[in-house]
């Protein structure tokens, strides 16, 4: 449960955009792997890296952008989260809902890899960067 108290944590510091919460959740070279094809998506090392290339983007290019969690799974050595994505895109007006899959992994209270699973072609369309 501790996994979970600590994701938990993350999410709601996450919605209240209290940044400074989140840089201590997160272990100092934290391993931040987001899916290619969604907004900073790729490999990110450290703690410096996932906000300057991921999080920093959520607040200038999307409006009211929030991640909504279904179910947590504790796995023992993290947590699994089910949930979805929504947000408008700042540049087309487009609106989106993602459901997603995150795999947290947690070392001594703190969170050490993220890895991504979620539907880039629908963030793809809310930022206009596919057909439609």
């Amino acid at each position: 449960m501790e996994n979970i108290e600590t994701i938990k944590t993350m999410y709601d510091a996450f919605e209240k955009k209290d940044y400074d919460a989140i840089r201590q959740l997160f272990d100092v070279n934290i391993e931040w792997n987001q899916m290619k094809g969604f907004p900073g998506g790729g490999q990110h090392t450290g703690v410096d890296a996932v906000f300057k290339k991921v999080f920093d983007g959520f607040g200038k290019d999307w409006i009211n952008w929030k991640a909504t969690i279904l179910r947590y799974f504790d796995t023992g050595e993290g947590v699994f989260v089910i949930g979805f994505y929504e947000g408008t895109y700042v540049t087309t007006g487009k609106s989106m809902k993602s459901d997603f899959v995150c795999e947290y992994k947690v070392k001594d209270g703190k969170i050490a890899e993220f890895n991504q699973y979620t539907d880039t072609f629908l963030i793809g369309q809310a930022m206009g960067l596919t057909k439609e």
